[in-house]
């Protein structure tokens, strides 16, 4: 006599099944992530920022913006983050031009450079980003100058999304420690 599985048993996955399934939810999740990353009609935008019959998602407007990070970073900020932006940087507030500054010398500082998004959360208008970027410290960087060493920046930031532009952010990480890396000071 054979006996019959009860029919839940029978439809579980094997583990090898259980691998193919997250591999292939992973690449449908990277493939979204892609499209999201630069959406079409952010890209038909100009240069002055959305307008503000966009629509994007909050969430769909940050990850482009952190997908600028890889590309042309100037442009990202230029039409994601509005120019009467409210920032809260790493030591306090701040002022957008010098965020831009910043950014832009930094990216251009490391070779190799890279910024991955670790983890995003979008509620309302608010999106949380975890975030790393590095690379290897080839060019001044708030007056330091080259090292050699290969260096490594990580934090959230939450901005808040108005009409497809980012009007406030805040942003909290390791660079104090950043800093002493590039400076040599710790081992």
């Amino acid at each position: 006599m054979t006996s019959k599985k009860p029919p839940e048993a029978a439809s579980a996955p094997t583990p090898s099944r259980r691998r193919a399934i997250g591999a292939i939810t992973g690449l449908g999740t990277a493939a979204a992530l892609a499209t999201v990353a630069a959406p079409a009609e952010a890209q038909s935008q100009g240069s002055h920022g959305a307008s503000s019959g966009s629509r994007l998602s909050p969430r769909q407007v940050v990850a482009a913006f952190y997908a600028s990070y890889n590309g042309d970073l100037a442009a990202g900020f230029e039409r994601y983050i509005s120019k009467d932006l409210v920032l809260h940087g790493f030591d306090g507030p701040n002022e957008r031009s010098a965020w831009v500054t910043g950014d832009l010398e930094l990216k251009a500082s490391l070779t190799g450079y890279r910024l991955d998004v670790l983890d995003q959360i979008a509620e309302g208008t608010k999106v949380v980003t975890r975030w790393s970027l590095g690379g290897v410290h080839t060019g001044t960087i708030l007056g330091i100058p080259p090292s050699g060493r290969e260096v490594h920046l990580s934090g959230i930031s939450i901005d808040r999304v108005m009409d497809g532009q980012s009007v406030e952010h805040w942003s909290e990480g390791n660079f104090g420690r950043f800093l002493q890396i590039l400076r040599g000071e710790t081992p």
